[in-house]
């Protein structure tokens, strides 16, 4: 039997071989899974938390551009003499006259602190502005103490051991009521555990953080 060309054509093709239009059909489905499976991954990705605080407090520490990142944060920059310092110091504040205020400290090139005292969206792991010291503790998982009410510097937080023991992190506070029982008007640091002072329902007034020269790592 004599063959035609075209006969001829699909005797010598391979079974297993495919003309060049499923060929590329074939392809473009395989990138586009590609694709899917690549941008599946990138929606699993956690992203940062851009009010967390202590994330911030390592980029500015790490050199990079903070500012540049919160460009929607209307910073303001003044210089002015502190008290707490005894000099003058260089104030950028993020989000000024809202809830969400934060102040950035520095002395000269170098940053120094930051803290926030209104109860916006600003947080860290261990309790914010607004939450009760038990927040704390139970962070700390270990005891804290608690000091200083009554005078004219809120209630300072005391931890001497546990997780935030080494944590450069300071925590304000204050009781729900006014009324401030007369033994707590004192330096005297008392255990924030006791019934009485749980009866006092202190809660975190002003967060403040230091800010190390170099970013530092969690174990």
């Amino acid at each position: 039997m004599t063959l035609t060309p075209d006969q001829s054509l699909n005797y010598s093709r391979s079974p297993l071989s495919l003309p060049p239009i499923k060929k590329n059909f074939m392809k473009r489905i395989l990138i586009l899974c590609i694709a899917l499976v690549f941008l599946s991954c990138k929606d699993d990705e956690v992203p940062a938390n851009p009010w967390d605080a202590e994330q911030l407090v390592q980029m500015i520490a790490s050199g990079k551009d903070w500012e540049k990142e919160y460009s929607d944060a209307n910073i303001s920059t003044e210089t002015k003499f502190l008290d707490q310092y005894n000099a003058e110091r260089t104030i950028k504040t993020l989000y000024p006259e809202t809830d969400d205020e934060l102040v950035v400290i520095y002395d000269g090139d170098k940053a120094q602190e930051l803290y926030w005292y209104k109860s916006g969206q600003w947080t860290t792991p261990y309790g914010t502005v607004g939450d009760p010291i038990t927040v704390i503790e139970n962070a700390n998982e270990a005891p804290i103490q608690f000091y200083g009410l009554g005078y004219d510097q809120p209630g300072k937080i005391k931890i001497d051991s546990g997780k935030l023991a080494d944590k450069k992190i300071t925590f304000a506070a204050r009781p729900t009521s006014d009324l401030i029982p007369s033994e707590y008007y004192s330096n005297a640091s008392f255990n924030a555990s006791t019934e009485e002072a749980l009866a006092l329902k202190l809660y975190i007034i002003r967060v403040e953080m230091k800010i190390p020269e170099t970013p530092t790592t969690e174990e």
